[in-house]
Parts: structure tokens; C-alpha cells; sequence
């Protein structure tokens, strides 16, 4: 991966996967195999999964608009592929999406575009 976070980061990715994850009001085991696998491409550890349930969402927002493009990049191609991960697109988690970017400075970007640019990123 080409991309490398903070602990600080990690963390609020965690905690930004969580709105989009739960959005629609159901938790897929899909979604969460896909979010385990990428979060574990990102470094990201049991420590971190466990500290972003007492990280704020306004804190993990302002650590996100903080990341740098390359960043930002993976973060909102991660949330547009945790979206379809389950089989179905929920306007529920399209909405969230939406006000995520516009809340974390994300780079715009449609769900289409979002598992390229992920392959990309990884690769």
C-alpha cells in the first residue's frame, strides 16, 4: 500500500467506516469482512477498531479534513466501496457519504469510481 496513516488516522477511519457500515440500519457480515480486510491493508489494528468506539465523529471529521490528498483519496474510495460491499446501494448510505465528504474535505467521487481508485491506491 502506498498510502501510510497515524495512529491518530487509523483511528478515525475506523470511526468514519462506522456511519457509512451502519447507515442503513444493519450491519452485513460482508460489509465487515470488506472493512477487516481493508482496514488491515491500511495498518490498522484491533487497538484501533477498539479506540474509535470512544473517538467522537466530529473528531474523527476534523482528523480527516486534515489528511493530506493521497489520504483523503483512499478514505473516500474506502467508503464508496464499503457501500456496495453488501450487494445493494442504500440511499441511507449514499447520504451519508455525502455529508462525510462534504464534512471531512473528501475528494468527490462517484461509488463507480471509488473501487478503481481503491485498486489503484493498493496497489
Amino acid at each position: 500500500m502506498k498510502v501510510s496513516f497515524t495512529e491518530e488516522q487509523r483511528v478515525a477511519i475506523v470511526r468514519i467506516s462506522f456511519f457509512i457500515i451502519s447507515a442503513d440500519g444493519k450491519i452485513a457480515d460482508s460489509e465487515m469482512d470488506f472493512s477487516l480486510s481493508m482496514w488491515s491493508l491500511a495498518g490498522i489494528t484491533e487497538s484501533d477498531s477498539d479506540r474509535a468506539q470512544t473517538m467522537t465523529g466530529r473528531d474523527a471529521c476534523n482528523i480527516v479534513a486534515a489528511m493530506n490528498a493521497e489520504q483523503k483519496e483512499f478514505v473516500c474510495a474506502l467508503l464508496g466501496c464499503l457501500i456496495v460491499s453488501d450487494g445493494e446501494i442504500a440511499d441511507s448510505e449514499v447520504r451519508t457519504w455525502i455529508v462525510l465528504s462534504e464534512l471531512c474535505d473528501l475528494p468527490p467521487m462517484e461509488i463507480n469510481e471509488a473501487k478503481k481508485r481503491l485498486k489503484d491506491i493498493l496497489e
